[in-house]
């Protein structure tokens, strides 16, 4: 192992000092230059990232079949959010996420279901690829109250 370190040293010293002073040699120089060329250089860098944790709601398609009914209000989303990752400008306009599409059509009963986020758009990420379990509380509808004559 104390091979490693010594055989060459002053090789290895030297390509450390040539790597740091080629360094701050390029910082300096990415500071130079007209306004027009800061600019210019601005637009081809990438974006400056921000992140910040968005409401995920539920897509709910379709209708339950005749004689069910869903609550909306009462329908659970786990987690309840997400970080989103974005240009700083996009993000503004990012209030929530929607999950994929559910359909209502197939449930009977309450269920719990693990559905995907859909994909927001160009430049803008999620944490991870990310999954949330959506219990959607199917009720056997009540029948009208029969009036008695």
């Amino acid at each position: 192992m104390r091979q490693l370190i010594v055989k060459n040293f002053w090789l290895k010293a030297l390509a450390l000092s040539l790597a740091f002073i080629i360094w701050v040699y390029v910082v300096g120089e990415l500071d130079k230059g007209t306004p027009d060329e800061k600019a210019l250089f601005n637009r081809m860098l990438p974006y400056k990232l921000a992140a910040k944790s968005v409401p995920i709601k539920a897509a709910i398609v379709g209708s339950p079949k005749p004689g069910y009914r869903i609550q909306n209000e009462a329908i659970m989303i786990r987690p309840s959010t997400c970080l989103v990752m974005a240009p700083q400008n996009l993000l503004k306009s990012i209030h929530y996420v929607t999950t994929e599409d559910i359909d209502l059509s197939e449930f009977t009963r309450p269920a719990s279901k693990e559905v995907k986020i859909k994909p927001i758009g160009g430049g803008v990420m999620l944490e991870k690829d990310f999954f949330v379990r959506v219990v959607i509380p199917v009720k056997k509808a009540q029948a009208p109250d029969k009036e008695v004559k």
